[in-house]
C-alpha cells in the first residue's frame, strides 16, 4: 500500500505538465491570431484603403452612391458583356458563345442580361416558333425520331390497303400496333372504310 501515493503523485505531476503545455499553446494561439489580424488589416489598407473594424451599418456604397455589388465578382466587364450582346443579337447563339469562352450557359445568360439583353423571348417579332419552323415544307417533328422512312411508310400503306392487316404487319416488323398505325397515318392512311 505505500506505493499508491507515489503513483498518484506521478499522475498529478504529469497532469500538471499537461496543463502547463496547454496554457502555453493557448497563449501562443492568441498571439498568432493577433499577428494574423494585423496582416489582414494591412492587406485591407493596401487593396481597399482604410477600413473600419466590424461591419458597416447599412449597405456599403460606392463613391457614386450606387450600392456595392454583393457576392462574387462578375466574370466579364460591362464592355465585354455589351460585345457579347451584340454578337448574340447578330445571330450567334448564347450556347456557342459560352462554349467558346469556356463558361457555363447560366453565366453567359446572366452576363447578357446585365448588358440589357431581353433574352430568347423575341421570337414573336417575325420569327416563327421553333417547333413550327418548316423543314422541307413539313413542320418539324417533336419527340422521338420515326422508326421508318417515308418510303417505307408508303409501302406499308399499300400493303394494308391491299388487304393485309396492320396487326400482322406490325408483328412481322416487330413493332407495336400503335407504332404501325402512326406510321400508316403519316403515309396518309385514313383507316379502314
Amino acid at each position: 500500500m505505500p506505493r499508491m501515493p507515489d503513483r498518484m503523485s506521478a499522475i498529478s505531476s504529469a497532469l500538471q505538465h499537461l496543463e502547463n503545455a496547454m496554457r502555453a499553446m493557448v497563449e501562443e494561439n492568441a498571439a498568432l491570431r493577433d499577428q494574423l489580424q494585423g496582416i489582414v488589416e494591412k492587406a485591407g489598407h493596401f487593396f481597399n484603403g482604410p477600413q473600419s473594424r466590424g461591419r458597416s451599418a447599412g449597405g456599403a456604397r460606392l463613391r457614386d452612391g450606387a450600392p456595392r455589388k454583393r457576392g462574387r465578382a462578375f466574370k466579364f466587364t460591362g464592355e465585354q458583356a455589351s460585345e457579347f450582346r451584340k454578337q448574340v443579337e447578330g445571330g450567334k447563339s448564347a450556347a456557342s458563345l459560352a462554349k467558346e469562352l469556356k463558361v457555363s450557359l447560366p453565366t453567359m445568360y446572366n452576363t447578357l442580361k446585365r448588358a440589357g439583353w431581353r433574352g430568347r423571348g423575341q421570337r414573336g417579332r417575325g420569327r416563327p416558333v421553333r417547333g413550327a419552323r418548316p423543314r422541307d415544307g413539313m413542320p418539324r417533328k417533336r419527340g422521338r425520331a420515326f422508326k421508318f422512312t417515308g418510303d417505307q411508310a408508303s409501302e406499308f400503306r399499300k400493303q394494308v390497303e391491299g388487304g393485309k392487316s396492320a396487326a400482322s404487319l406490325a408483328k412481322e416488323l416487330k413493332v407495336s400496333l400503335p407504332t404501325m398505325y402512326n406510321t400508316l397515318k403519316r403515309a396518309g392512311w385514313r383507316g379502314r372504310k
